[in-house]
């Protein structure tokens, strides 16, 4: 089983950087990322074309070059959370969890027994498709597959202290696009009653030792928000960096 890098630091209170894969599908933008210096991907299925073929593809390219993969599956539905985990990813991030009974019902379709009923499939990606002791990798991927649950909603932020309560769910971000429309002000993800729920999101984090994480467009947010005690960084995505870079020569 390998060792999610990024789990491990962020439990010991590092700050680890990312961005999004959510257009392109070749491998090849997996080892750009890599050879940036990023320590992760989060890999978007929720509004992206991406199959789970393409997933597949762009997991492996991702452990092949040391980088951790994340995938944010399209729904909460057992089957789409794991069959990311069979392809390849070593964390999940969920979208729309609204309440302490969608995040134990995500426990277990993630988790092996004891914890879940995830069904064990022993030689895949995932295990370097190395069939290996079964309650070795049972007990070692219980452990190392990062859940982090997306906060948007304001149901979902008054009921945060009980989601992260929940045994194996290792950190919360805050989607402020979703949260600024549920909110009404929808697509303003800076209105200061938005970043309110953010502020609230670290402090129930904190309170919880649990993983706080943001989205950042720019590096000047980033570097304010870590400050505030944001840990888990995603940095805009492939298409945003490319049209800026592009735009400004």
């Amino acid at each position: 089983m390998r060792v999610n890098h990024v789990k491990d630091a962020l439990l010991g209170g590092k700050v680890q950087i990312g961005t999004w894969i959510t257009t392109l599908r070749t491998p090849q933008i997996v080892q750009m990322m890599a050879t940036a210096g990023f320590d992760f991907i989060y890999i978007d299925m929720e509004h992206s074309a991406f199959s789970i073929e393409t997933v597949g593809d762009l997991c492996y390219a991702a452990l092949a070059a040391n980088l951790v993969p994340i995938v944010r599956p399209p729904a909460k539905e057992p089957h789409l959370l794991s069959r990311p985990l069979d392809a390849g990813a070593m964390g999940l991030l969920i979208p729309h969890v609204d309440t302490r009974e969608e995040a134990e019902a995500v426990i277990r379709a993630i988790k092996y027994p004891p914890m879940g009923r995830r069904g064990i499939n022993l030689r895949g990606v995932h295990t370097g498709f190395d069939k290996g002791s079964g309650e070795d990798y049972v007990r070692a991927t219980n452990a190392q597959t990062l859940l982090i649950v997306q906060i948007e909603s304001r149901k979902g932020i008054e009921n945060l202290d009980s989601i992260l309560a929940v045994e194996g769910v290792d950190g919360a971000v805050i989607g402020r696009g979703d949260i600024s429309a549920d909110m009404g002000r929808p697509g303003d993800t800076n209105h200061p009653e938005v970043l309110q729920q953010v502020e609230k999101m670290i402090a129930v984090c904190r309170k919880r030792n649990k993983i706080p994480g943001l989205l950042v467009q720019d590096i000047a947010s980033a570097k304010e928000w870590i400050r505030k005690g944001i840990r888990l960084v995603p940095f805009a995505n492939e298409v945003a960096m490319l049209i800026e870079t592009a735009s400004k020569a």
